[in-house]
């Protein structure tokens, strides 16, 4: 363990890790923990500050030992955590803590662990090799490329990885009573080894409740939403204290009153928006897509010879040096994904891009019919991914095939068209409409639009707000002269309408008060400075007043191969992310975690999440409205 568990804590939370982990993956909850709850991280034998120690191969005794080391900590109430290999080792541990101390857990949590009835131990005579290994640990994903090239950490690394795969291996599970101990089960959608419908049998281990909650991505979900993850833990296994403050005063009450009833109307708006259509073919759907970009990606910059930086890469390319942050991109994902390694000095293709290069147009169309994508954004698509070598030199921009004949159809088909852009303009609309009718008795209501561009936003949320019958003021606003020319025409008959140029990145904003509601849609990913342009915002945004957007967390390789080429700066201005965190990565999106955090930094507390990816399949594509409020004074 990290340390004694501290006795002020309302439940400790005992955390096991996955097959080749060690405690250090629990270290940010144990930072976090409070008097609700304390994460207590568990290391095992062989690992970490435990290295010295022999590693164990068998789970009964790995059981044994440590249930030994907690049971002087289990009188207090206690639960315990475990991640695939250590959702096992929690199950078993679960009973032997009970036999050896008689006192249960109040909590059993497995993430990413299949039930123990399905498990099949297979024999430990012959352990894996080392190629073994490494195929188990690039099937499964999640560790970096560079950590599986390194011999020197692999090292250290294999023998522990060995120790706990003959864990694993070995283990038969032997039927016993159920517990009478409440189970939340933590899945994903694209866990190659954990089915999203097994994870309900791990009801048949229990008398009590089992709760199921399932997380977009691979086997490694918890590893890319820890927050979300402690959060969902923390609201899961303790309540608030009844004497405990509201953190901030009467914005906390407010976000408080953002409560799970109403997060659960912007999402039913959302899925009202969608209609009869089958999200669940929407994770095969971005599969073919990614897959698709990737060979694309991969036909552009592969069997270049070249030496080990990309600046050698991109010049032998003739890459435009505003779109090398773009190709560096590349480079990184194509070695990640396997797609291309290096070899002898150039960078060369793998079999991983073959298969597919002949069908590419086929996946494509089939992957935004499942989407609901529009025949403009297939065929915008198409033309990038055929055309990367010239879109890379300059010879050919994104914009002249996004703004093709001069016209806005594959942008309508983007932003308004497609069923997840109708579910967040939904969801959007009836966050601001609420909020619109809180604020009735403070006449007229101010709104203002960022970026507002084509109106996709706007031609949702309008007709909203006129049936309110509450004095409106709306500002259409953008940085482009062309979108507000063509808004001014098209909501013409409007009257509570105006338009005004404003630039997120001029820290200048909107000339006029704060307004009553602020919002916008896949425009703050633009932010030279993120933090800069939230803290522009909090001004502009009323101290009782609401903060609404839309945002991707995720660049999916599709994108990267088409729309982040509109990213690049022109004419020698910087592109988004130059000025923050992000600059390092080259990256554009925030992830859910950065985009909180950075929104308590710049005076916001966040107080809802839409869709929610515990219930919601649609956040599968990973695009989310953020409802947030100011911080008061």
């Amino acid at each position: 363990m990290y340390g004694p568990p501290s006795p002020a804590a309302a439940l400790r939370m005992f955390c096991l890790p996955y097959a080749g982990k060690g405690a250090s993956l629990y270290r940010q909850w144990w930072e976090a923990s409070d008097r609700r709850i304390e994460f207590v991280p568990v290391q095992l034998p062989g690992r970490e500050n435990r290295f010295r120690e022999r590693l164990v191969h068998n789970l009964r005794e790995l059981v044994a030992s440590l249930a030994a080391d907690i049971a002087p900590h289990t009188e207090r109430p206690y639960a315990l955590f475990g991640y695939c290999m250590g959702a096992s080792i929690a199950f078993e541990l679960a009973h032997q803590l009970s036999d050896l101390t008689g006192h249960r857990p109040e909590h059993l949590v497995v993430a990413g662990g299949t039930p123990p009835h399905l498990q099949r131990a297979v024999s430990s005579e012959k352990q894996r090799t080392d190629e073994e290994l490494m195929t188990e640990l690039r099937r499964l994903g999640g560790t970096p490329t560079a950590a599986l090239d390194d011999e020197r950490l692999l090292a250290f690394a294999l023998p522990v990885l060995r120790a706990d795969w003959s864990v694993v291996d070995g283990y038969s599970y032997r039927p016993t009573p159920a517990l009478d101990v409440p189970i939340t089960v933590l899945g994903s959608t694209l866990d190659p080894d954990v089915p999203t419908d097994e994870l309900r049998q791990w009801e048949h281990h229990t008398n009590a409740d089992t709760r199921v909650h399932v997380f977009p991505g691979d086997h490694f979900f918890v590893d890319r939403f820890p927050d979300e993850v402690r959060g969902l833990l923390v609201s899961e296994l303790v309540a608030e204290p009844a004497d405990a403050a509201p953190a901030h005063g009467t914005t906390a009450q407010r976000a408080a009153g953002y409560d799970r009833d109403i997060t659960e109307a912007l999402e039913a708006s959302g899925r009202r928006a969608l209609g009869d259509v089958d999200t669940s073919a929407w994770t095969a759907a971005l599969h073919d897509l990614d897959a698709a970009a990737l060979t694309a990606m991969t036909r552009a910059v592969t069997n270049i010879e070249d030496g080990p930086s990309v600046g050698g890469l991109a010049e032998r390319l003739q890459v435009a040096p505003r779109h090398r942050w773009l190709l560096d991109r590349w480079v990184t994902s194509l070695l990640a994904e396997g797609y291309a390694v290096r070899r002898d000095g150039a960078l060369v293709a793998t079999n991983e891009a073959a298969p597919h290069s002949a069908d590419d147009g086929t996946r494509v169309s089939s992957a935004c019919a499942a989407l609901g994508y529009g025949d403009e954004l297939r065929g915008f698509f198409l033309r990038c991914n055929a055309d990367l070598p010239l879109l890379l030199r300059d010879k050919l921009t994104v914009q002249e095939l996004w703004f093709k004949g001069g016209g806005f159809a594959v942008a309508e088909s983007t932003y308004r068209d497609n069923p997840m852009a109708r579910y967040l303009n939904a969801a959007l609309a009836e966050a601001v409409v609420r909020h619109v009718r809180n604020r009735a008795g403070s006449t007229p209501v101010r709104v203002v639009e960022l970026g507002a561009g084509i109106g996709a936003t706007t031609s949702t949320l309008l007709p909203m707000l006129a049936d309110t019958g509450v004095e409106v003021r709306y500002v259409f606003s953008d940085i482009a002269p062309v979108f507000l020319k063509a808004a001014r025409e098209r909501f013409a008959d409007i009257p509570f309408v105006e338009f005004e140029l404003i630039d997120i990145n001029d820290g200048n904003g909107s000339s006029t008060p704060p307004a009553d509601v602020v919002l916008s849609t896949n425009v703050l990913h633009n932010a030279l400075d993120t933090g800069a342009t939230l803290a522009l915002l909090r001004r502009m945004t009323a101290d009782d007043g609401m903060l609404a957007f839309v945002e991707s967390s995720r660049e999916h390789y599709q994108l990267m191969a088409s729309m982040l080429f509109m990213l690049s700066g022109a004419d020698g201005r910087s592109r988004p992310g130059s000025a923050d965190f992000r600059h390092t990565e080259n990256r554009v999106c925030l992830t859910q975690t950065e985009w909180h955090e950075q929104l308590r930094r710049a005076g916001f507390t966040p107080a809802a999440t839409v869709p929610d990816a515990k219930r919601d399949p649609a956040a599968v594509l990973e695009q989310y409205l953020y409802v947030a409020f100011p911080e008061s004074a």
